[in-house]
């Protein structure tokens, strides 16, 4: 495939945003190209199949995994206290509800009416 001036030249504004670490849109805002007119281009290089490159997922780069330390200790000290067994437990389509003693009334009516809204 041969590729005129103008598509080298939009092959090569497409390849410098998305290894730019950018979303498209952020990029295209940073380089005053309308984003539309970015698609266009895209959509026009992919036709005549050239290879462009795909685009960032915003999502995956606003990720971040931070740990949140709840104890100052290395022993947690949930490890230490017996959790009862639970007066009810009903299993069904693999979800598994517990209700404890200590459940008051309300939320034992809340649960069963949640039940049976989904049975």
């Amino acid at each position: 495939m041969r590729t005129t001036s103008k598509e080298q030249h939009w092959l090569e504004l497409i390849t410098q945003c998305r290894s730019s670490g950018l979303t498209d849109r952020q990029w295209c805002i940073e380089n005053g190209i309308p984003v539309s007119t970015f698609y266009y281009h895209v959509r026009t290089l992919r036709k005549k199949a050239c290879a462009v490159p795909e685009a960032v997922d915003a999502s995956a780069q606003k990720q971040e995994v931070v740990q949140i330390p709840l104890w100052e200790t290395e022993q947690n000290p949930l490890d230490s206290i017996a959790l009862p067994i639970p007066s009810v437990c009903l299993e069904m389509q693999g979800i598994r509800v517990e209700i404890h003693e200590q459940a008051g009334a309300d939320v034992i009516r809340n649960t069963l009416l949640a039940l049976r809204q989904l049975c």
